[in-house]
């Protein structure tokens, strides 16, 4: 009877064995590949966006803002960046800014969005999704640490970070607007002669003359009256 127990598991445990994926023809294929052997792009092209940050400050403007750069595919850009900031002792000078760009850590396309959307500065934090172009400084090792400062200043300085990137993701609830793009194109340039704060419709007896279109005459006129009057009482009272 136990060699018939043993009999059993044997068969058994074979069994499992031929049913294992270990043992399947496809095992050793990657969840990226297809049986042929070809990355699957529509996973790659689906896998989720991560962002790195560089962060720019600005002596002038007492503040700092993101610039929140799409990191997958842009690897070797972002590092040759990162390897020419690395190479210059950052401070404040003059009305330049300094640039800090983290690569360690990598954030959401959720987390970039959300911080679109604070409004700390005067300049806003902003996302790209493009490809980033290899941006060369132009360092040389003659350069002084100031001149290398000017030179990354001049080249991606006060927004001109956009110039190597492409696809800002600029939120639609008008939050990042500028100042012409907030006014409607048919509006004229003769607007600008209308007054900030218009005039109420109605009238008020407390306006002037003028300002009342002559409608607060009557009370103009009382003033005037009560001043003859005035006057009459102190000639009566010198003549007497």
């Amino acid at each position: 009877m136990a060699d018939n127990l043993t009999n059993t598991l044997t068969k058994l445990s074979a069994s499992d064995e031929e049913d294992s994926p270990k043992n399947s023809p496809h095992n050793e294929e990657s969840i990226f590949t297809d049986s042929s052997g070809n990355k699957d792009e529509s996973t790659e092209r689906n896998k989720e966006r991560r962002y790195v940050v560089l962060q720019e400050t600005n002596g002038k403007e007492c503040e700092s803002w993101y610039y929140f750069l799409r990191h997958n595919g842009n690897e070797e850009a972002l590092k040759y960046l990162n390897d020419q900031l690395e190479k210059i002792d950052m401070f404040i000078m003059d009305d330049c800014s300094t640039f800090d760009l983290d690569l360690d850590h990598t954030f959401s396309e959720q987390t970039a969005k959300e911080m679109l959307m604070l409004e700390v500065n005067v300049t806003f934090h902003r996302k790209f999704d493009g490809d980033l172009d290899m941006i060369d400084f132009k360092l040389k090792r003659r350069d002084s640490n100031e001149d290398m400062i000017y030179k990354v200043y001049e080249k991606i300085g006060m927004g001109q970070m956009e110039d190597f990137i492409d696809e800002e993701d600029i939120p639609d609830d008008g939050n990042l607007r500028s100042d012409s793009e907030s006014v409607s194109s048919g509006d004229s340039d003769s607007d600008g002669d209308e007054p900030l704060v218009p005039m109420p419709t109605r009238q008020s007896k407390l306006m002037p003359k003028k300002l009342n279109n002559g409608k607060g005459g009557a009370v103009n006129n009382k003033k005037k009256n009560n001043k003859k009057h005035a006057n009459r009482r102190l000639v009566n009272k010198k003549n007497k």
